[in-house]
């Protein structure tokens, strides 16, 4: 087979698609926990807003 078939070019592209949707939940994730420790980290001066 010289050329790559229609059902494993979809399945590349399937993986592929899921990889990156696997990145972007797991950075925007990662970011959210680290807005979260920053924001732990460093309280308001105010408490009673």
């Amino acid at each position: 087979m010289t050329f790559p078939s229609p059902l494993l070019a979809s399945g590349f592209a399937l993986a592929a698609m899921a990889l990156l949707a696997l990145r972007f939940t797991a950075f925007t994730a990662f970011k959210r926990s680290l807005i979260k420790i920053c924001v732990n980290r460093h309280p308001p001066a105010n408490t009673k807003a």
